[in-house]
This record gives C-alpha cells, structure tokens and sequence, in this order.
C-alpha cells in the first residue's frame, strides 16, 4: 500500500498539472477545500470511491494515483 502522504502527493501534484486550486477540485468532488487539503497532506486517506471521482474529474486513468516516476524507483524503501 502507499503511503498516505505519497497518495495525497500524487494527488496534488496531479491538480496542479490540471491548473486546478483545491476550492475548484473539492467543489466538484462534494468536499470541502479543508477536507482536499487533509488528503492532499496525508491526513486522511480517501475512499476507493472518491479516488473514481476525482480521476474522473481530472480526466485522467486511476491508476495514475499509484504511478512511481523513475527518479523515484532507484530509492528503495527496503
């Protein structure tokens, strides 16, 4: 499983590239901008369902939540 913050990372980074504010995502997400936030921080975890919601709100392929770049797969945690 993926780290919380890692999670809420790819999250945000993933908003950005979308040249989304927080406000904007969790408007369409039903959230809050505070509830955005803790996820985004790794404060909370979000729900399978929610991670549907907002890969389809960003337009993008769920599994890009999980992905690992390549800079960062030469750093095992192991």
């Amino acid at each position: 499983m993926m780290a919380k913050n890692a999670l809420g990372s790819r999250i945000r980074a993933l908003r950005r590239l979308k040249r989304m504010t927080q406000q904007q995502l969790a408007e369409q997400l039903n959230l809050s901008a505070s509830q955005l936030s803790n996820i985004e921080r790794g404060v909370k975890e979000p729900k399978p369902e929610l991670l549907e919601k907002m890969a389809a709100t960003l337009d993008i392929p769920r599994e890009e939540f999980f992905l690992v770049s390549e800079r960062a797969k030469g750093h095992s945690l192991f």
